[in-house]
């Protein structure tokens, strides 16, 4: 199933992130209820159906697939006691991460990552413990989702312009398009049509030209 080829390839399994963190279930369960640890990013219940020499036997399983960076943002919070202190750590990631795109040319007037961006660190670290930003960013990390949240929001600015773009905003658009691309998952194969991946990176590159300088 390319489904599962694609989980497979791209993330790690629960059972793979209890063996290398050395967590029981039970453990991995509270913290993920004390809003320590995000929930999965998928979760597929299988329903086998096998035949072959011996007869038909049939089973069922339940799998739960985490992102790549679930091992390191683990390592983080067993040292902490609770939701804030989670918090906190996340959101001086986040900040730092968007700093730092600033001093390479990723700037936005948009006031979600300037004056307003501890009220939007509260919504980004409600997705993050559902789960969603496992599903569309390679690590799931904070610094990922503060890259692809900046790229999103400086290319759809450009998008709505109502001017053709000079080659200096093509430059700097395929700049975060680019940026975006290294922040996002391929997405599993029934999401890639509505996804942003398609939206924002193949479709903005497909409709503009790469300047020469970029």
């Amino acid at each position: 199933m390319e489904l599962i080829h694609y989980l497979q390839s791209y993330f790690i399994t629960k059972e793979h992130l209890l063996r290398e963190s050395r967590l029981s279930q039970t453990e991995l369960n509270e913290l993920i209820e004390k809003r320590l640890m995000p929930k999965a990013a998928y979760r597929l219940a299988l329903n086998l159906k096998c035949d072959s020499f011996f007869g038909a036997h049939c089973d069922n399983s339940n799998l739960e697939f985490y992102p790549q960076g679930a091992l390191v943002w683990l390592g983080v919070v067993s040292q902490l006691r609770d939701e804030a202190q989670a918090f906190d750590v996340f959101s001086h990631r986040y900040k730092g991460q968007i700093n730092r795109l600033k001093t390479q040319g990723f700037t936005t007037k948009n006031t979600k990552l300037n004056g307003n961006i501890d009220s939007h660190l509260s919504s980004e670290w409600q997705y993050f413990l559902d789960g969603i930003y496992g599903l569309c960013t390679k690590t799931g990390l904070p610094e990922d989702i503060a890259n692809k949240e900046a790229a999103i929001i400086i290319i759809n600015e450009y998008l709505a312009l109502e001017h053709d773009l000079s080659k200096t905003e093509l430059v700097k658009l395929h700049q975060a398009v680019n940026l975006l691309d290294d922040a996002s998952t391929q997405f599993a194969p029934h999401e890639r049509e509505q996804s942003s991946r398609k939206r924002l990176i193949e479709n903005v590159r497909a409709k503009f030209p790469v300047p020469s300088e970029l």
